[in-house]
């Protein structure tokens, strides 16, 4: 399977044109400009190799090896740079550094070292990636979506939805609203978000909201003082009622702040169990609702995969960790009521607990204390299906604060449901699928 490469460097231009050469070798490739930037990228993405420039302001390339050393003892990291003195190659040599090339690169050399360390996406791949292109292009055309997410997983069709309804707004509006379940990922979606509005590189800050809209003023100001910071800032709020306060705060930091012409305020709002409806009509048409992850079994695959790669390779270990078909089977039944931050958790601690490279359903259900049974292969799809649907269900009565008859009548299913479990214990609504 094809891997992923991080190109950094201060100069555009240049960090073009490499993304540019792999990606004509067909590499999957992102690109940073800016040290901090490519840190946060480490942090929530697992890379084959590092590619990174030498001579950079604020943290040269060097300092920058010793933080991903931190992250990753074992990453393939190349420093590119022009002539380096033997103090300076001393130096990046006592730091692990896999190899040092010298500007103007000689490109065949240079494509044979990464192919050391990356592979490029097979025909399959490639041609996966052009079908998907096009679908992305097809998209763009009502959304204006511009490129694939790097840090929020959209694989789903309810996540990709949300994404898209939520850029519809960013693009162009100064103030958008998440409604966001306990642990969710929303904070990694301002990141893709904050990168399409023309932000780049820069860091997002995510504030708590102050007590008073005077206070919150004089923070956001200390934010827009800092011009390596994004202009799209996130402010977190506990509660519905402080919806009104927040449009009343978008207003007074468009009037009273310099600099304010391309700021953009993301309001996470942490509402546990919070009425659908009320947050819809508080937030307006700036408001979009980010789906709990126990709805969106693929994205949880997305997540599990990418924290269990970083944390194998975090620990050292040669090889990723990758689960069994059992383990598998548990992460996408669990209900995950912590979201992604209790799934970050559970799978590292799972990695860290694993004795060799697979994570297996004893592991998890040692770390997430309960116990899950093993279920024969030939009914794993079905007993899946039935989880969902009791998951949609249960949705559907918490959104539309339905009893369990009215649902029932509004689904048009059998009308001797009239509880809850009725509406649990019925059998998959699609029958034909009890076939897989």
């Amino acid at each position: 399977m094809a891997g992923r490469i991080l190109v950094l460097d201060d100069e555009e231009n240049y960090a073009e044109m490499l993304q540019d050469l792999l990606r004509e070798n067909s590499y999957r490739v992102d690109m940073a400009t800016r040290p901090e930037r490519a840190i946060t990228q480490l942090e929530e993405i697992p890379y084959d190799l590092v590619i990174s420039d030498y001579k950079m302001p604020v943290m040269d390339g060097a300092d920058f090896l010793k933080k991903a050393r931190e992250l990753y003892p074992n990453l393939p990291f190349i420093l590119v740079s022009g002539l380096m003195n033997t103090p300076e190659l001393v130096k990046v040599a006592n730091m692990s550094v896999t190899l040092v090339m010298e500007k103007p690169l000689d490109t065949e050399v240079f494509l044979q070292h990464v192919a050391r360390f990356s592979a490029p996406m097979t025909d399959i791949e490639k041609e996966q990636f052009v079908q998907e292109g096009a679908s992305l292009a097809s998209e763009r055309v009502a959304h204006s979506y511009p490129e694939e997410p790097r840090f929020f997983s959209a694989s789903n069709f309810l996540s990709n939805r949300f994404l898209q309804n939520a850029w519809v707004i960013a693009k162009e509006a100064r103030e958008l609203f998440i409604l966001e379940s306990v642990g969710g990922d929303a904070e990694l979606a301002i990141k893709d978000l904050s990168n399409w509005r023309g932000n780049g590189d820069m860091p997002v800050e995510v504030l708590a909201l102050p007590d008073t809209n005077e206070a919150a003023i004089v923070k956001l100001r200390e934010v827009l003082a800092d011009f390596e910071k994004s202009r799209l800032i996130g402010v977190r709020i506990n509660s519905l009622s402080d919806i009104a306060r927040a449009h009343k705060l978008t207003e007074l930091a468009l009037r009273e702040l310099e600099g304010s012409e391309p700021l953009l305020l993301v309001y996470i709002v942490n509402a546990e169990r919070a009425d659908t409806s009320e947050f819809v009509a508080a937030a307006a048409e700036c408001g979009v609702v980010l789906p709990s992850l126990s709805l969106r079994p693929s994205d949880i695959a997305v997540y599990a995969r990418r924290t269990a790669r970083i944390s194998a390779e975090r620990a050292g270990r040669s090889q990723g960790a990758e689960f069994t078909p059992e383990a598998v089977y548990v992460l996408l039944s669990y209900d995950w009521p912590g979201n992604f931050k209790q799934l970050q958790e559970v799978v590292s601690a799972a990695v860290n607990a694993s004795a060799d490279e697979f994570i297996t359903l004893e592991v998890l259900n040692t770390v997430l204390e309960t116990e899950f049974e093993v279920v024969a292969p030939d009914q794993r799809i079905a007993t899946l299906m039935k989880t969902e649907q009791c998951r949609y269900l249960k949705e559907q009565l918490e959104e539309g604060g339905l009893t369990a008859a009215e649902l029932a009548k509004k689904l048009e299913l059998d009308p001797s449901v009239q509880t809850k479990d009725d509406l649990y214990n019925m059998p998959l609504l699609r029958s034909e699928l009890n076939r897989f």
